[in-house]
């Protein structure tokens, strides 16, 4: 495939601009609308319970329907798929910023996540496909960076049009940068690429994949709420299950399957894989339980939060272009265990934190997480994807985008069990109601600090993939 990467250095520079600008954009949208939740739920006089299904039915079908796109890409091409993807998301947002009730932002906000399910596993894809070798590190590197700028500058960004223009600012703005995005795509994009080795599509592997992810990953966010014996949570559960399992049967029958199970024969892929969600279900769960330790522990007023929680991605943002480029010396592995070392201090700082912790502490903890995930994220990517074939881009990159989010929704779901049990435990010792856990701090404590140590396990788990993982013998491409 050397033939279809770019020589050109002016060619390169658009192609990583416009990834990044995507990267940007998607975690722009999210962490933006995060803060955005409440006065959505009070403009339309809803429950914060109901409002919160906005992020997770985004998570879900980006989850769901990330290897189908994948597929399509390396099928039909990168840059169609990578278009279209920004056209629905566009629409979807502007669709989003005129909705007149909720159901209606519910099902557009639906179709927005669709469209960033499209074109997703396509921007490492196309880095990884399109670059030479020496600066696919450094492309990755900057491809997280923009990731953790958009992380840093969301809540800030929320924060100021729900103040000046409502929570329609926050998906009005999308749509011109969408439009900017897709111009530039456009025009500077490669079209061509190497014709896949058969171009049939597994719709029934597709369908089937779509309803296992959804009922596992409904499950899990419902089940920590509801209680895991509950019958809808059950039946999600089962059909989930069902679903997956005939999923990997249909996958193994058919000759064009959606995800080339094959691509898990090579154990420093599956590794790679593995150690990536272990370590967004240790960030990303952490991420949504530790705001709600800093109000209810600490106190913190919410306009001084955002800054405190800045401290994790934004030192994950300076990190992450210097350890891509470094990877492309050193190579990902020294660079991935190094990364998840230092996450395992940060836990471990975090496990001991009490109420009468000082900022500072909390600070550098958060500062010491984003630091190990700066080491790792662009490592960890540039692994994985070097360990897929060249005509099999689109669907490796569709793996690593599913192992972020379904570790980012495990996370959310496993942190929420975790701090939820510890307090039962404790609760049924002191044979005191439920409904006084809030006036008891000790036992609200005991439950942050169980999710703290948990994120130890996590850690240690991720540690453990990345020091299996082994890089591939360097490349001259």
């Amino acid at each position: 495939m050397d033939e279809f990467v770019i020589k050109d250095k002016r060619g390169q520079y658009w192609l990583i601009a416009i990834v990044s600008a995507v990267s940007f954009m998607i975690t722009l949208d999210y962490s933006s609308l995060i803060i955005s939740l409440p006065s959505i739920a009070a403009y339309f006089g809803i429950k914060v319970g109901l409002v919160a299904w906005l992020p997770t039915i985004y998570l879900l079908i980006i989850t769901s329907t990330l290897l189908g796109f994948g597929k399509l890409g390396d099928n039909i091409g990168y840059k169609k798929v990578f278009l279209m993807g920004l056209v629905v998301f566009g629409l979807g947002a502007l669709l989003c910023a005129i909705a007149p009730n909720f159901t209606f932002l519910f099902i557009t906000r639906s179709l927005q996540s669709l469209g960033q399910a499209m074109y997703s596993p396509i921007c490492i894809a196309l880095l990884t496909y399109y670059l030479p070798a020496n600066i696919k590190g450094r492309a990755l590197g900057l491809y997280a960076t923009l990731q953790g700028l958009g992380l840093t500058c969301g809540p800030v960004v929320g924060g100021f049009m729900n103040s000046y223009f409502s929570w329609r600012g926050n998906f009005i703005m999308a749509v011109p940068l969408a439009t900017v995005i897709f111009i530039a795509a456009w025009k500077k994009l490669p079209a061509k690429q190497g014709k896949a080795v058969d171009t049939r599509f597994d719709y029934i592997g597709a369908a089937l994949l779509f309803i296992g992810l959804v009922g596992l990953l409904y499950a899990m966010n419902t089940g920590a709420k509801t209680g895991w014996g509950e019958p809808f949570v059950v039946a999600s559960s089962a059909t989930g299950l069902l679903s997956l399992l005939l999923f990997v049967f249909q996958e193994k029958r058919i000759a064009y399957p959606l995800l080339d199970l094959k691509l898990f024969r090579n154990l420093n892929f599956t590794f790679a894989a593995l150690a990536a969600l272990c370590a967004m279900a240790m960030n990303i769960g952490i991420g949504f339980l530790f705001p709600f330790f800093l109000q209810m522990m600490m106190h913190i007023p919410i306009a001084k939060m955002g800054l405190v929680l800045m401290a994790s991605s934004l030192m994950s943002m300076i990190l992450a272009p210097f350890t891509g480029a470094l990877s492309d010396r050193l190579g990902s592995r020294i660079l991935c265990i190094t990364g998840m070392t230092i996450a395992v201090i940060a836990f471990t700082s975090l496990s001991f934190l009490t109420p009468r912790s000082s900022l500072l502490w909390v600070i550098l903890s958060l500062a010491c997480l984003g630091i190990g995930m700066g080491f790792f994220l662009a490592p960890n990517n540039r692994l994985l994807m070097q360990h897929a074939p060249a005509d099999r881009q689109g669907v490796a990159s569709g793996v690593y985008k599913v192992a972020l989010n379904a570790g980012s929704s495990l996370g959310i779901a496993l942190y929420m069990l975790v701090m939820a049990q510890v307090v039962l435990f404790d609760v049924a010792k002191l044979n005191i109601m439920l409904d006084q856990v809030r006036q008891n701090p000790d036992i609200m404590m005991a439950g942050f600090r169980g999710a703290f140590i948990f994120g130890i396990v996590l850690a240690l788990m991720s540690l453990l993939f990345s020091f299996l993982a082994k890089d591939k013998a360097r490349s001259t491409r």
